[in-house]
Protein backbone atom coordinates (compact mmCIF):
# COMPACT_ATOMS: atom_id res chain seq x y z
CA UNK A 1 0.00 0.00 0.00
CA UNK A 2 1.48 3.82 -1.10
CA UNK A 3 1.66 6.78 1.42
CA UNK A 4 -1.03 8.43 -1.08
CA UNK A 5 -3.75 5.38 -0.35
CA UNK A 6 -3.51 5.99 3.59
CA UNK A 7 -3.25 9.91 3.86
CA UNK A 8 -1.68 11.64 6.73
CA UNK A 9 -4.17 10.92 9.56
CA UNK A 10 -4.67 7.60 8.72
CA UNK A 11 -0.95 7.55 8.67
CA UNK A 12 -0.53 8.92 12.05
CA UNK A 13 -2.90 6.49 13.77
CA UNK A 14 -1.45 3.53 12.45
CA UNK A 15 2.05 5.05 13.75
CA UNK A 16 0.62 5.62 17.11
CA UNK A 17 -0.86 2.30 17.42
CA UNK A 18 2.31 0.96 17.26
CA UNK A 19 4.09 3.26 20.38
CA UNK A 20 1.18 4.40 22.45
CA UNK A 21 1.92 2.86 25.64
CA UNK A 22 -0.09 4.46 29.00
CA UNK A 23 2.87 5.77 31.81
CA UNK A 24 2.06 7.24 34.67
CA UNK A 25 4.19 10.54 33.80
CA UNK A 26 2.17 10.67 30.79
CA UNK A 27 -0.75 13.12 31.28
CA UNK A 28 -1.38 13.90 27.25
CA UNK A 29 0.13 11.69 24.75
CA UNK A 30 -0.04 11.27 21.01
CA UNK A 31 -2.61 13.33 19.25
CA UNK A 32 -2.73 16.54 20.58
CA UNK A 33 -1.12 20.14 20.04
CA UNK A 34 1.80 19.42 22.61
CA UNK A 35 2.63 16.57 24.42
CA UNK A 36 2.21 16.59 28.58
CA UNK A 37 3.99 14.66 31.15
CA UNK A 38 5.17 15.08 34.48
CA UNK A 39 8.45 15.73 35.52
CA UNK A 40 10.41 14.00 38.88
CA UNK A 41 11.11 16.22 41.73
CA UNK A 42 13.90 17.00 42.00
CA UNK A 43 15.38 15.61 38.93
CA UNK A 44 17.21 17.83 35.82
CA UNK A 45 15.59 17.19 32.28
CA UNK A 46 17.84 16.39 29.91
CA UNK A 47 16.64 16.83 26.22
CA UNK A 48 18.96 15.62 22.69
CA UNK A 49 17.42 15.62 19.24
CA UNK A 50 19.38 14.30 16.48
CA UNK A 51 17.92 14.18 12.45
CA UNK A 52 19.14 11.24 10.19
CA UNK A 53 18.96 11.83 6.51
CA UNK A 54 18.50 9.37 3.63
CA UNK A 55 21.90 9.41 1.85
CA UNK A 56 23.38 11.20 4.21
CA UNK A 57 23.66 9.54 7.30
CA UNK A 58 22.05 5.98 5.86
CA UNK A 59 21.62 4.46 2.21
CA UNK A 60 18.19 2.20 2.85
CA UNK A 61 20.63 -0.18 0.20
CA UNK A 62 22.11 -0.87 3.06
CA UNK A 63 19.95 -0.79 5.98
CA UNK A 64 16.67 -2.67 6.75
CA UNK A 65 13.58 -0.50 7.75
CA UNK A 66 13.15 -2.32 10.89
CA UNK A 67 16.82 -1.21 11.67
CA UNK A 68 16.59 2.27 10.90
CA UNK A 69 14.06 2.24 13.43
CA UNK A 70 15.87 0.57 16.05
CA UNK A 71 19.09 2.61 15.36
CA UNK A 72 17.40 6.48 14.89
CA UNK A 73 15.95 5.83 18.42
CA UNK A 74 19.53 4.47 20.19
CA UNK A 75 21.66 7.03 18.66
CA UNK A 76 19.65 9.60 20.56
CA UNK A 77 19.76 7.60 23.87
CA UNK A 78 23.44 7.21 23.70
CA UNK A 79 23.45 11.34 24.38
CA UNK A 80 20.99 10.96 27.31
CA UNK A 81 23.40 7.76 28.51
CA UNK A 82 26.75 9.75 28.06
CA UNK A 83 25.19 12.54 30.95
CA UNK A 84 24.62 9.78 33.22
CA UNK A 85 20.96 9.89 32.78
CA UNK A 86 17.77 7.78 32.19
CA UNK A 87 16.12 8.25 28.83
CA UNK A 88 11.94 8.87 29.50
CA UNK A 89 9.85 10.39 26.62
CA UNK A 90 10.77 10.44 22.84
CA UNK A 91 8.72 12.71 19.77
CA UNK A 92 9.58 11.59 16.34
CA UNK A 93 8.99 13.47 13.39
CA UNK A 94 9.53 11.64 9.70
CA UNK A 95 9.68 13.53 6.18
CA UNK A 96 8.23 10.64 3.84
CA UNK A 97 8.78 10.47 0.05
CA UNK A 98 6.17 9.60 -1.78
CA UNK A 99 7.76 6.17 -3.17
CA UNK A 100 7.80 4.85 0.94
CA UNK A 101 5.38 2.33 1.10
CA UNK A 102 3.13 2.35 4.10
CA UNK A 103 4.71 -1.41 4.73
CA UNK A 104 8.39 0.30 4.59
CA UNK A 105 6.94 2.62 7.94
CA UNK A 106 5.37 -0.31 9.38
CA UNK A 107 8.79 -1.81 9.32
CA UNK A 108 10.21 1.15 10.79
CA UNK A 109 8.04 1.85 13.75
CA UNK A 110 8.52 -1.83 14.73
CA UNK A 111 12.10 -1.54 15.06
CA UNK A 112 11.40 2.29 16.94
CA UNK A 113 8.99 0.15 19.36
CA UNK A 114 11.56 -2.58 20.05
CA UNK A 115 14.36 0.18 20.99
CA UNK A 116 11.92 1.76 23.00
CA UNK A 117 10.32 -0.70 25.14
CA UNK A 118 14.56 -1.97 25.79
CA UNK A 119 15.30 1.31 26.86
CA UNK A 120 12.12 1.74 28.76
CA UNK A 121 11.39 5.03 27.06
CA UNK A 122 7.69 6.44 25.57
CA UNK A 123 6.67 8.26 22.78
CA UNK A 124 4.85 11.12 23.50
CA UNK A 125 4.43 13.01 20.28
CA UNK A 126 5.73 14.23 16.72
CA UNK A 127 5.15 15.16 13.40
CA UNK A 128 4.78 13.76 9.70
CA UNK A 129 5.53 15.71 6.46
CA UNK A 130 6.08 14.82 2.85
CA UNK A 131 9.36 14.91 1.81
CA UNK A 132 10.47 15.55 -1.77
CA UNK A 133 13.53 12.93 -2.46
CA UNK A 134 14.57 11.50 0.47
CA UNK A 135 13.62 10.14 3.80
CA UNK A 136 13.86 11.69 6.89
CA UNK A 137 14.04 11.02 10.65
CA UNK A 138 13.92 13.12 13.27
CA UNK A 139 13.78 12.37 17.56
CA UNK A 140 13.92 14.22 20.22
CA UNK A 141 14.73 12.50 23.92
CA UNK A 142 13.84 13.85 26.79
CA UNK A 143 15.59 12.47 30.09
CA UNK A 144 16.82 13.01 33.40
CA UNK A 145 19.10 12.78 36.10
CA UNK A 146 19.84 13.68 39.29
CA UNK A 147 21.84 17.17 39.60
CA UNK A 148 24.32 15.46 41.62
CA UNK A 149 24.64 12.14 38.87
CA UNK A 150 24.44 14.34 35.59
CA UNK A 151 27.67 14.77 33.92
CA UNK A 152 29.22 17.01 31.22
CA UNK A 153 32.37 17.62 28.83
CA UNK A 154 33.95 20.47 30.50
CA UNK A 155 35.22 19.05 33.86
CA UNK A 156 38.29 16.73 32.87
CA UNK A 157 41.39 17.51 34.86
CA UNK A 158 45.31 17.04 34.19
CA UNK A 159 46.00 13.74 35.80
CA UNK A 160 42.64 11.65 35.34
CA UNK A 161 42.96 8.69 33.28
CA UNK A 162 41.13 8.01 30.15
CA UNK A 163 38.32 4.84 29.35
CA UNK A 164 36.38 3.69 26.77
CA UNK A 165 33.46 1.04 27.00
CA UNK A 166 33.07 -1.61 24.54
CA UNK A 167 35.18 -1.68 21.37
CA UNK A 168 36.01 0.80 18.84
CA UNK A 169 35.95 0.76 14.69
CA UNK A 170 33.75 -2.06 14.20
CA UNK A 171 31.09 0.10 12.85
CA UNK A 172 33.51 2.05 10.02
CA UNK A 173 34.34 -0.82 9.50
CA UNK A 174 30.68 -2.56 9.10
CA UNK A 175 30.17 0.66 6.82
CA UNK A 176 32.85 -0.44 4.75
CA UNK A 177 31.87 -3.81 4.10
CA UNK A 178 28.49 -2.37 3.57
CA UNK A 179 29.29 -0.10 0.53
CA UNK A 180 32.15 -2.84 -0.78
CA UNK A 181 28.73 -5.43 -0.86
CA UNK A 182 26.86 -2.59 -2.89
CA UNK A 183 23.71 -3.87 -0.48
CA UNK A 184 22.96 -5.72 2.10
CA UNK A 185 21.68 -8.39 0.81
CA UNK A 186 25.02 -9.47 -0.64
CA UNK A 187 26.59 -9.33 3.40
CA UNK A 188 28.40 -12.38 3.82
CA UNK A 189 27.41 -14.14 6.89
CA UNK A 190 31.00 -13.88 8.56
CA UNK A 191 31.01 -10.23 8.72
CA UNK A 192 27.24 -9.95 10.14
CA UNK A 193 28.37 -8.95 13.49
CA UNK A 194 30.21 -5.82 12.31
CA UNK A 195 27.58 -4.94 9.60
CA UNK A 196 25.18 -5.16 12.55
CA UNK A 197 27.62 -3.13 15.01
CA UNK A 198 26.94 -0.52 12.24
CA UNK A 199 23.10 -0.52 11.99
CA UNK A 200 22.30 -1.69 15.02
CA UNK A 201 24.13 0.49 17.63
CA UNK A 202 23.73 -0.67 21.75
CA UNK A 203 24.11 2.90 23.81
CA UNK A 204 25.18 2.32 26.66
CA UNK A 205 22.34 3.32 29.23
CA UNK A 206 23.51 0.96 31.89
CA UNK A 207 26.84 1.75 32.23
CA UNK A 208 26.20 5.62 31.88
CA UNK A 209 24.19 5.41 34.76
CA UNK A 210 26.04 3.12 37.04
CA UNK A 211 28.56 5.69 36.37
CA UNK A 212 27.02 8.63 37.44
CA UNK A 213 25.22 7.15 40.68
CA UNK A 214 28.97 5.91 41.83
CA UNK A 215 30.07 9.27 40.53
CA UNK A 216 33.47 8.32 38.86
CA UNK A 217 33.62 10.05 35.97
CA UNK A 218 34.69 14.02 35.57
CA UNK A 219 33.61 14.20 32.39
CA UNK A 220 31.94 12.05 29.56
CA UNK A 221 30.81 11.52 25.93
CA UNK A 222 29.83 9.11 23.37
CA UNK A 223 31.79 8.38 20.58
CA UNK A 224 29.40 9.31 17.44
CA UNK A 225 32.19 11.30 15.70
CA UNK A 226 35.07 9.27 15.81
CA UNK A 227 37.34 8.62 19.48
CA UNK A 228 39.77 11.40 18.36
CA UNK A 229 37.28 13.71 17.85
CA UNK A 230 35.46 13.23 20.75
CA UNK A 231 38.04 13.37 23.11
CA UNK A 232 38.69 16.87 21.42
CA UNK A 233 35.17 18.12 22.74
CA UNK A 234 35.84 17.04 25.78
CA UNK A 235 39.28 18.30 26.13
CA UNK A 236 38.35 21.73 24.39
CA UNK A 237 35.66 21.97 27.06
CA UNK A 238 37.50 21.38 29.57
CA UNK A 239 40.87 23.54 28.33
CA UNK A 240 42.93 20.18 28.66
CA UNK A 241 44.81 17.81 26.66
CA UNK A 242 45.28 14.18 26.38
CA UNK A 243 47.47 11.27 25.67
CA UNK A 244 45.84 8.38 23.59
CA UNK A 245 48.38 4.90 24.18
CA UNK A 246 47.47 3.25 20.37
CA UNK A 247 48.11 -0.11 21.51
CA UNK A 248 45.55 0.21 24.49
CA UNK A 249 42.69 0.72 22.07
CA UNK A 250 40.18 -2.23 22.42
CA UNK A 251 39.67 -3.86 19.23
CA UNK A 252 37.05 -6.59 18.52
CA UNK A 253 38.28 -9.97 17.01
CA UNK A 254 36.39 -9.42 14.12
CA UNK A 255 37.50 -6.07 13.47
CA UNK A 256 41.35 -7.73 13.84
CA UNK A 257 40.40 -10.67 12.26
CA UNK A 258 38.89 -8.59 9.28
CA UNK A 259 40.05 -5.24 8.87
CA UNK A 260 42.89 -5.67 6.43
CA UNK A 261 40.13 -6.55 3.67
CA UNK A 262 38.92 -3.86 3.37
CA UNK A 263 41.21 -0.67 3.88
CA UNK A 264 45.04 -0.43 3.89
CA UNK A 265 45.04 1.07 7.36
CA UNK A 266 43.19 -0.08 9.21
CA UNK A 267 44.55 1.65 12.80
CA UNK A 268 42.53 4.75 11.66
CA UNK A 269 38.92 3.12 11.72
CA UNK A 270 38.83 3.08 15.42
CA UNK A 271 40.43 6.43 16.14
CA UNK A 272 38.39 8.01 13.36
CA UNK A 273 35.51 6.17 12.02
CA UNK A 274 32.89 7.29 14.70
CA UNK A 275 29.29 5.57 15.19
CA UNK A 276 30.82 3.56 18.23
CA UNK A 277 27.98 5.22 20.10
CA UNK A 278 30.26 3.62 23.08
CA UNK A 279 31.18 6.20 26.32
CA UNK A 280 34.42 7.84 26.31
CA UNK A 281 35.05 8.82 29.90
CA UNK A 282 37.96 10.75 31.86
CA UNK A 283 38.25 9.29 35.90
CA UNK A 284 39.97 10.86 39.15
CA UNK A 285 43.09 8.71 39.86
CA UNK A 286 41.50 8.61 43.18
CA UNK A 287 38.31 7.17 41.67
CA UNK A 288 39.78 4.24 39.48
CA UNK A 289 39.38 1.68 42.06
CA UNK A 290 35.94 2.47 42.47
CA UNK A 291 35.22 1.77 38.61
CA UNK A 292 37.37 -1.43 39.34
CA UNK A 293 34.52 -2.49 41.50
CA UNK A 294 31.74 -1.40 39.67
CA UNK A 295 32.92 -2.33 36.73
CA UNK A 296 31.95 -6.15 36.79
CA UNK A 297 27.99 -4.92 36.49
CA UNK A 298 28.37 -3.43 32.98
CA UNK A 299 27.18 -4.76 29.77
CA UNK A 300 30.75 -4.69 28.28
CA UNK A 301 34.18 -4.40 28.61
CA UNK A 302 35.79 -1.18 29.96
CA UNK A 303 39.55 -0.32 28.87
CA UNK A 304 42.10 1.83 30.12
CA UNK A 305 43.29 3.93 26.67
CA UNK A 306 44.86 7.31 27.82
CA UNK A 307 45.16 10.32 30.23
CA UNK A 308 44.55 13.60 30.79
CA UNK A 309 47.71 16.48 30.63
CA UNK A 310 48.04 20.02 30.53
CA UNK A 311 46.19 21.87 27.51
CA UNK A 312 49.67 22.85 25.59
CA UNK A 313 50.27 19.02 25.21
CA UNK A 314 47.01 19.13 22.50
CA UNK A 315 45.37 15.51 21.78
CA UNK A 316 48.43 13.29 20.71
CA UNK A 317 48.06 9.27 19.91
CA UNK A 318 51.18 7.12 21.04
CA UNK A 319 52.56 4.22 19.93
CA UNK A 320 54.35 1.89 23.13
CA UNK A 321 57.49 3.26 22.01
CA UNK A 322 56.60 6.64 22.53
CA UNK A 323 56.24 7.69 18.34
CA UNK A 324 53.77 10.17 17.90
CA UNK A 325 50.90 8.21 15.69
CA UNK A 326 49.10 10.56 13.39
CA UNK A 327 45.42 10.27 12.14
CA UNK A 328 44.67 11.45 8.76
CA UNK A 329 41.47 12.30 9.08
CA UNK A 330 40.08 12.67 13.49
CA UNK A 331 36.50 11.92 12.99
CA UNK A 332 33.18 12.73 11.11
CA UNK A 333 31.88 16.59 10.05
CA UNK A 334 29.25 16.77 8.16
CA UNK A 335 30.56 19.90 6.88
CA UNK A 336 33.76 18.85 5.27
Amino acid sequence: MQLRELGEFRLIERIKSKLSYSHRDIVKGIGDDACVTRIQTGKLLLSTTDTLIEDVHFDLGFISAHDLGKKSLAVNVSDIAAMGGEPRFFLLSLGIPSRISVKFIDQFVSGLSEAAQSFQTYAVGGDTSLSPERFVVSITVLGEALPSHAIYRDSANVGDQIFVTGYLGDSALGLKILKSRTNLSRVEERFRYLTERHNSPVPRVTEGRLIAENRIASAMIDISDGLISDLEHICRESMVGARIWLEKVPLSEAFQKYSKEFTENPTDLPLSGGEDYELLFTVDKFNVGDLERIKTEFQTKVTHIGEIVEKDNGVKVLRDSGQRYTVKKKGFDHFL
